[in-house]
């Protein structure tokens, strides 16, 4: 997906005015001047130069199966936007547009999408899938000035209107379960429900971005996101971290509600508003901190933002120098052993017993996968027919996880280590840290090597 031009408070205040011009330059449908053809749905009507009727249907229908789960993610009553309708341009050719004046000359160029109280702009894209996700975030930003009066500066403008337009795409046939807050296994519609394949996301982009930023190890911290300017001018990056940012702080309980009340300050884009979200976040901030290191760690298409959920707490007791001990389950990401080590703190760790890497009920779907649907028990040495970024699918994994420097502008890579069945690793804190440990697996879910298939657990114990 390639991202959208932002909008500065000014434009959006202007709007009202183009509002009212659009009824006085509206061309009917068929009309000889420009070849159009417009589908009208209950909250989108949709008109385009792209004479495909099936298609505009469906962008049509999928905006309305969406109006409704942004007025959920919101809390607000359906019935309050029961006549809310805006006008939808999808454009091959700009000048088409502006020639007929459904494009006024006080819309300023855009890369990609606008919106306006009344009305969305597309430039048409590629895929269906990319098109279908500009509407929805371009409608998202319509709504959102409708009943807040604005979206909020960029990190959470844009990251919300990502958040509510990610979607998977209705042409592929996946059992796949949603992974989105608004997710649930159904046939219908889904916005919120992260791809879980390329296949479900042609141009999507997002998990490329963060892939090619944690290897060249220039993962933004959540503060710098949160600083963005208020032009993002089509960056590809920034609407990657917007949209990750939101996808945690509307996943963990904690941080979910003051997220999504915040957009009821919508008309404030100053930073203002981030001081007024961070003053309600701030005694979990080194927490937050810490959990976004981890996100940005994880994220990659199969993710969960369920099973990835890291209980950390700065109130976690210290290490007193004594024996833990700890059961890793195979299903889930990361897991804490709930204290704090100090720095200079040596450690001993060792690990045991097995699990169950592969359901016996999972069905192979890659050319490269084993012929025979099968179990595998795994130690905590892994499973080595089996590798995922580098490491045996079944691995026992070590996490020391510092909160991140307030000061720093990028992320530190994170130290991460293995643990075999026969040996002791000695692990030194060098800050003051959290202790985390994984069964190592492809995140997903309903796959051959799939971390929800899993079964079972192993014993860690830590000790000095």
């Amino acid at each position: 997906m390639i991202p959208l031009d932002h909008r500065s408070r000014s434009v959006f205040l202007s709007t009202a005015a183009l509002w009212l011009g659009l009824s006085m330059c509206w061309v009917q449908p068929g009309s000889a001047q420009a070849e159009m053809l417009t589908r009208e749905g209950v909250h989108l009507r949709l008109t385009s130069d792209v004479a495909n009727e099936a298609t505009l249907d469906e962008f049509v229908s999928s905006f309305d199966a969406a109006v409704p789960q942004w007025c959920e993610f919101w809390g607000v009553p359906t019935s309050q936007i029961s006549r809310w309708k805006i006008d939808g341009y999808l454009m091959r050719d700009e000048s088409t547009f502006r020639s007929m004046g459904v494009l006024p000359a006080n819309v300023p160029k855009f890369r990609y999408g606008f919106a306006s109280p009344a009305a969305i702009w597309i430039h048409q894209q590629s895929t269906a899938h990319s098109n279908r996700h500009l509407i929805l975030h371009e409608g998202v930003h319509a709504l959102a000035i409708k009943l807040f009066g604005g979206g909020g500066p960029s990190w959470y403008m844009e990251g919300t209107a990502e958040l509510l337009a990610t979607h998977r795409d209705r042409q592929v046939d996946s059992s796949a379960r949603p992974a989105g807050l608004l997710a649930q296994a159904s046939n219908r519609f889904l916005i919120n429900d992260l791809p879980q394949t390329r296949q479900e996301s042609p141009m999507w982009g997002r998990y490329r971005v963060v892939d090619e930023a944690r290897h060249a190890q220039r993962l933004p911290t959540l503060a710098s996101v949160m600083k963005l300017p208020i032009n993002l001018a089509g960056e590809v990056e920034s609407y990657t971290w917007c949209w990750a940012a939101a996808l945690m702080l509307t996943h963990y309980p904690d941080t979910r509600e003051v997220f999504i009340k915040a957009a009821r300050n919508g008309s404030d884009q100053t930073p203002a508003f981030t001081t007024k979200v961070y003053r309600q976040l701030q005694q979990q901030w080194p927490v937050i901190r810490a959990r976004w290191q981890l996100w940005l760690n994880d994220l990659e298409y199969g993710f969960d933002p369920e099973s990835s959920q890291v209980e950390l707490s700065v109130d976690d007791p210290r290490y007193n120098n004594t024996r833990l001990t700890s059961s890793i389950d195979s299903k889930l990401g990361w897991q804490s052993m709930g204290a704090w080590f100090n720095k200079g703190t040596r450690l001993k760790i060792q690990g045991t017993g097995s699990c169950v890497i592969v359901d016996e009920n999972s069905v192979a779907t890659d050319a490269d996968d084993l012929s025979q649907t099968r179990d595998w028990t795994s130690g905590p040495d892994g499973v080595t027919v089996k590798y995922h970024r580098g490491q045996p699918i079944g691995q026992l994994q070590w996490c020391v996880l510092p909160i991140p420097s307030p000061e720093a502008k990028s992320l530190s890579p994170l130290e991460i280590g293995s643990v075999s069945s026969n040996e002791t690793v000695i692990v030194e804190i060098k800050k003051p840290s959290w202790l985390l440990f994984r069964i190592h697996d492809i995140p997903g879910h309903n796959g051959r090597y799939q971390r929800s298939d899993n079964r079972g657990s192993y014993e860690v114990v830590v000790s000095p």
